[in-house]
C-alpha cells in the first residue's frame, strides 16, 4: 500500500502546509493542481511518483493555482535541485542514493512535471501556465525534515523544462546523467515492442520541443527504422543539453556518464552531493556506495 486511506481535507491551505500532499497533475484549463498524498516512506518505496504507481493514493479536488497563498508557498518552500537525463543511464540509482536521512530526499518523476511537459509542447501554452510550474516547483521543494534538500529527477520526457527550472528557481542545479549512444540503444532493443514504443513516442514529442537542425521529410520520418528513432531521440537530448550546459555553465549545470558512476560510486556521489550542497561527509557516501542501494536493481526492488 503506497498510503493509507484518510478522508481528504476540505481546506486548501494543507496542501500548502504539509509536505505529504505533493502536486500529482497539472490541468491548463483550469490553471488546477491535484495533489496525491504520499509519505516518507512511500515515496521511497514507489518506482515513479505518477499515476501508474500511486494509483491508490488519496488525490485532492482540483485546486486553483490562485486560491493558493504565494507567500505561504514561499514560506514552506525549501531547497531544491534536478536530475535531468537520457534515460537509460542509472539517473533512478543515482536519485536513490542521494536520499539520506534528514540530509535529503529524492524524488523519481513526480508525473505533475509531465504534465506540464505535454503543456510546453502546445503551442497554445496558457498565460498562466509558467507561474503554475513556479508554484509546483516551490511545492515539491518542502522538506518533511527541517534543513531537508529535495532532489528531483525529472522524467526525460520533460527535458525542455530544464531553461523554465533554472529561471524559476535560481537557487536550484542541475546534475545531467547520460548513457552512450550505444548503450541507449542497446537499452532500448533490449525492451521489444516496449522500447521501440517508447524511442517513437519520445521522439515524436522531441521533434517538437526539441528539434535537430536537420530537416526531415515526412517521407524521411516514416523510413526511419527504429534503432534510427531511436538513434535520433538520443541525439536530441545529447544536443539540448550540449547547449544548455554552454549556456549556464559548471555553477548550474554538471554532467555525469552512467559509464564513469558506475566505476566509482563514492566518488560520484561524493562530488554530486558536493554540488548540491549536501552535508554529507566522505564515509556517508562511502558506506552507500557499498550498501543495498547498489545491490539491486533500481527500479525492482529486492
Amino acid at each position: 500500500m503506497l498510503a493509507e486511506p484518510l478522508a481528504v481535507p476540505a481546506d486548501r491551505p494543507v496542501y500548502v502546509s504539509d509536505p505529504t500532499w505533493i502536486p500529482h497533475d497539472y490541468d491548463a484549463r483550469t490553471d488546477s493542481l491535484t495533489f496525491a498524498r504520499v509519505n516518507g516512506d512511500s515515496r521511497d518505496q514507489a518506482v515513479f511518483l505518477d499515476r501508474r504507481f500511486l494509483g491508490q493514493a488519496p488525490k485532492s479536488p482540483p485546486v486553483r493555482i490562485g486560491q493558493l497563498s504565494r507567500a505561504e508557498v514561499a514560506s514552506a518552500a525549501g531547497p531544491i535541485h534536478f536530475i535531468f537525463h537520457t534515460a537509460f543511464c542509472c539517473s533512478t540509482l543515482m536519485t536513490r542514493a542521494l536520499s539520506v536521512p534528514r540530509v535529503s530526499a529524492g524524488l523519481k518523476e513526480p508525473g505533475v512535471l509531465v504534465s506540464f511537459a505535454q503543456h510546453w509542447s502546445n503551442a497554445r501554452q496558457t498565460p498562466g501556465a509558467l507561474n503554475a510550474l513556479g508554484v509546483t516547483l516551490d511545492l515539491l521543494s518542502r522538506p518533511m525534515a527541517p534543513g531537508e534538500t529535495q532532489i528531483v529527477k525529472a522524467s526525460n520526457v520533460a527535458t525542455h523544462l530544464l531553461p523554465d527550472v533554472l529561471h524559476l528557481r535560481p537557487d536550484a542545479k542541475v546534475l545531467v546523467m547520460y548513457s552512450d549512444l550505444g548503450g541507449f540503444l542497446e537499452a532500448v532493443t533490449r525492451r521489444d515492442i516496449n522500447g521501440r514504443s517508447f524511442a517513437r513516442q519520445t521522439y515524436q514529442g522531441f521533434a517538437n520541443s526539441i528539434p535537430l537542425d536537420i530537416a526531415l521529410t515526412a517521407d524521411d520520418r516514416m523510413l526511419l527504422t527504429d534503432t534510427q528513432v531511436a538513434a535520433f531521440v538520443w541525439l536530441m537530448q545529447a544536443a539540448f543539453f550540449t547547449d544548455m550546459q554552454r549556456h549556464y555553465g559548471p555553477a548550474r549545470i554538471r554532467t555525469l556518464s552512467s559509464d564513469r558512476f558506475l566505476s566509482d560510486p563514492a566518488s560520484a556521489l561524493r562530488k554530486a552531493g558536493a554540488f548540491f550542497e549536501l552535508h554529507a561527509d566522505r564515509s556517508k557516501w562511502e558506506a552507500i556506495a557499498v550498501g543495498p542501494i547498489f545491490a539491486e536493481h533500481a527500479k525492482e526492488r529486492g
